[in-house]
């Protein structure tokens, strides 16, 4: 943890807004009651600021030595005086325009072509806007690659304490139109204005970002309205302002508490072995989620598979269960058309055919009929070996959310009881898949098969060109 220097001198950053200022009182014998008070004003939340080391500057206050800009609520007015104060100060004093912006505040519009529309975030002079498109609810945002140090930690603060609501953010830009007002999307090629995400959701959009212009003076960090201003300052001060704009921390505190010619042997050598170890981290935690990100690229086209499948998808996903546990299968599809079972596994010396079914509700009672016609039929194929019997997967209630669909494929005990093949609901074998517990899912399949253990299974894929649905599972073993 950051800690302060010895100067009792705050930062001074000035606060778009109103300060928060207590209640009115109640007058004893006036006609109007608490309830009757006009609505106050949007204001920031209450923030300890003696406690943070800041001296917040608001709209009547002097701005021009600032050190950055944070708006609770939406980007700053650049037109009006706080902000182009502050924005002289800092091309004054050659130092990097900060601004912490929050989007997406105040009343929402709807139209065809760019959907719910919240309200956006107006950059100075003629860079145009940032517009903001609320996400839907349950989005989990992912770090963006090539960040540096201080925005790698505000994108883990964001993660961490995420706010109610995420927006899309697209960089809008003045067009060369005759007309004025029309904005165009950014980046059109060749200028150096950007957009950079800090943030992304699983489309890859940008929720949290950075603009800047081509010149690098400046860098507006981006982030939802509803952000908790607390980590929004604590990052200004402890990370955003030492990274863009050391010298306001030479300005407010002393010049021997942060200038590294000045640190003793020890306080330098210790400061890189924090660095060194932050980027270790930071490294590791990148090829973590990349590993995370290669094991659901292959595991969830088998889940959705066992949930929501029908047809071919669903046939793929039982098809590698019966894979990963260590069974040989066959596609009889491939080999007989409709004329038999949808696949034919191999696992102990026994042989089984394997009829897949999926029912939007509850499944009719007919479907053990056809696997039963598939076994009756089968010696009768050309080149068909004898088997020991069949199974019927269902995946049934679809429409239902996983967890309000029946346990049991078949709730009807005296039917169930009634039943000469073994009928398993794919739901029940996703939950062996996850929990790899082959010995279950071949009990259910083959039954009694004397305890033969399956052959070793494959790590995951090294090459990205490799395909083909078999043995899809078996790359997830570890």
């Amino acid at each position: 943890m950051s800690t302060p220097g010895p100067s009792a001198v705050p930062i001074p950053l000035h606060i778009v807004g109103e300060p928060p200022a207590p209640p009115a009182p109640d007058v004893i014998g006036t006609s109007a009651g608490a309830g009757r008070r006009p609505a106050p004003a949007v204001r920031p939340g209450v923030v300890d600021w003696v406690a943070l080391g800041v001296e917040p500057r608001w709209k009547d206050q002097e701005t021009g030595d600032c050190a950055a800009v944070l708006s609770p609520v939406r980007g700053p007015a650049t037109g009006l005086d706080p902000y182009k104060r502050y924005a002289a100060g800092a091309l004054q004093r050659g130092e990097t325009a900060l601004v912490v912006a929050c989007t997406g505040a105040g009343k929402r519009s709807h139209n065809v072509f760019s959907g719910t529309v919240a309200p956006g975030i107006h950059l100075p002079d003629h860079y145009g806007r940032i517009s903001a498109n609320p996400r839907p609810s349950g989005v989990n945002p992912e770090l963006a690659d090539g960040l540096d140090h201080a925005e790698h930690d505000l994108g883990t603060r964001l993660l961490n304490r995420s706010p109610d609501t995420w927006f899309r953010l697209t960089y809008l830009m003045e067009s060369g139109s005759s007309r004025p007002g029309v904005a165009r999307m950014w980046p059109p090629p060749g200028e150096g204005e950007q957009l950079r995400p800090i943030l992304v959701d699983g489309l890859g959009a940008p929720v949290a970002g950075v603009w800047m212009p081509a010149s690098g003076n400046a860098r507006w960090f981006v982030v939802p309205h509803g952000t908790d201003q607390r980590l929004l300052v604590e990052w200004l001060v402890q990370h955003a302002l030492p990274a863009y704009v050391p010298g306001a921390l030479t300005r407010a505190r002393s010049t021997l508490v942060r200038d590294p010619a000045f640190a003793t042997g020890a306080e330098a050598r210790l400061a890189e072995t924090i660095a060194e170890e932050q980027r270790a981290h930071e490294q590791r935690q990148t090829e973590l989620q990349q590993q995370l990100a290669a094991l659901r690229a292959v595991a969830d086209p088998l889940r959705d598979g066992l949930l929501f499948g029908t047809g071919r998808p669903l046939e793929d996903a039982v098809h590698d269960v019966l894979v990963a546990a260590g069974a040989t299968v066959t596609r009889l599809d491939d080999v007989y058309g409709t004329k038999s079972a949808d696949l034919l596994a191999e696992y102990g010396g026994r042989r089984v055919l394997v009829e897949v079914k999926s029912a939007n509700n509850r499944p009719p009672q007919s479907l053990p009929d056809k696997l039963l016609k598939h076994l009756n039929t089968w010696p009768g194929l050309t080149g068909a070996e004898p088997v020991d019997g069949g199974v019927l997967v269902v995946n049934h209630q679809i429409k239902f959310p996983p967890a309000q669909r029946d346990a049991e494929v078949y709730t009807d005990r005296a039917f169930a009881d009634a039943l000469t093949v073994p009928v398993i609901g794919s739901a029940r074998l996703l939950g062996w898949w996850r929990r790899e517990d082959w010995d279950a899912v071949r009990h259910a399949v083959f039954g009694d098969t004397g305890g033969a253990q399956p052959p070793e299974l494959a790590m995951p894929d090294t090459d990205p060109k490799a395909s083909g649905r078999p043995g899809l599972l078996s790359r997830l073993r570890r």
